[in-house]
This record gives structure tokens, C-alpha cells and sequence, in this order.
């Protein structure tokens, strides 16, 4: 499965990728709040590239949109009957991260 990522992350070391993503969640105790999962699937590799983005501070709707193609290739190519669910929860994540990610956009620079 290939996800949607910039260049900058697929070139960094697992080093540098670590000290800037975390899955999914804002990191510290809330990192806890939302899970790295969609009814069982995982999706912290869709997180971590979201984080990578949100760390670059580009452009925070791409980053949004992104995550949410990711995590919509995640669910489809997984498949399965929980699949429609797993739609679903990844359009609330995504209109959740539009909502509230604001303040943590390119926070970390």
C-alpha cells in the first residue's frame, strides 16, 4: 500500500522521523485520547505522515486532506465488512483535525 507523503519524509531517517511524529493524537497525555486505530485497523503510519506535515508547517489543508486520503487508502485497501464504518470514522478524524488542529500547526518548528 502506498500512501501519499512528501519527499522530506520519505528520505528521513527513522531517527528524524521519530522526534517528529507520534501516531495519531496531539502527543503528551492527549496522545492517549485518540486512538492509532479505526476499529481495529491501523492507521499511525497515515498519523505519523499528518505529524511530518503538520511539523513542516506548509500548508495545513493539504495536511488534512492527506491524512484523509491516507487514511481512507488505509481502509480500502484492508477492505472487509467493517470497511463502511471505518469510512465513516475517518471522515469524523479528518473533520475533528480541521476543527481543532489549528493551534498544533507548525508548532514544533
Amino acid at each position: 500500500m502506498n500512501l501519499i507523503a512528501p519527499e522530506s519524509y520519505l528520505v528521513a531517517s527513522q531517527a528524524e522521523r521519530a522526534a517528529v511524529v507520534n501516531g495519531c493524537g496531539p502527543g503528551g497525555w492527549r496522545v492517549d485520547l485518540i486512538p492509532d486505530h479505526l476499529c481495529g485497523l491501523d492507521i499511525s503510519e497515515a498519523c505519523n505522515i499528518h505529524d511530518w506535515q503538520y511539523h513542516e508547517g506548509k500548508d495545513r489543508q493539504a495536511a488534512d486532506v492527506t491524512l484523509y486520503l491516507n487514511l481512507c487508502i488505509v481502509v480500502l485497501c484492508h477492505g472487509g465488512p467493517l470497511e463502511p464504518l471505518r469510512l465513516g470514522a475517518a471522515l469524523v478524524m479528518y473533520r475533528a483535525v480541521r476543527e481543532c488542529g489549528a493551534r498544533f500547526f507548525g508548532a514544533q518548528r
